[in-house]
């Protein structure tokens, strides 16, 4: 019998394959209108089109992106997600110069599913180590 806990993780692992599968067109199923990511810089747009925009900036500054999804845990309506990701600096990002650089950077995010779609996300990840791997110093890391 499947319960909504594991409806809810499902949900989370179709959001990591769909940015490892650069299908982004899955996050119109997976994300809610409105929702929103907060991380260390901020709080951004993560409804459908804000998380579009978000990963093919990404995955084109690193081409060879991927999740590791190596954790789920879910209690009531939040899953917490243990997802370091591993690419390659190969394309403009944020105005700031490729380098050619490899990074490796372990990332946890708690989500947060209303109605079978993220409504909320919150991410911890180490950017100032990513900046350190990959060569460069943006201002104020």
């Amino acid at each position: 019998m499947t319960t909504h806990l594991d409806r809810n993780r499902d949900i989370v692992r179709s959001f990591v394959a769909a940015w490892n599968d650069r299908d982004f067109d899955r996050f119109d199923d997976l994300m809610a209108e409105g929702a929103v990511l907060a991380v260390s810089g901020g709080t951004f747009p993560c409804d459908p089109a804000g998380t579009r925009a978000i990963a093919v900036e990404w995955t084109a500054a690193f081409p060879d992106w991927r999740f590791d999804l190596r954790a789920l845990v879910a209690e009531g309506d939040l899953v917490v997600a243990h997802m370091p990701y591993r690419g390659t600096f190969t394309h403009p990002l944020m105005g700031l110069a490729p380098t050619g650089q490899a990074a490796e950077v372990d990332e946890m995010v708690i989500f947060r599913i209303r109605d079978g779609r993220i409504a909320e996300a919150w991410e911890v990840y180490d950017e100032a180590g990513m900046w350190r791997q990959l060569g460069v110093a943006p201002a104020g890391v």
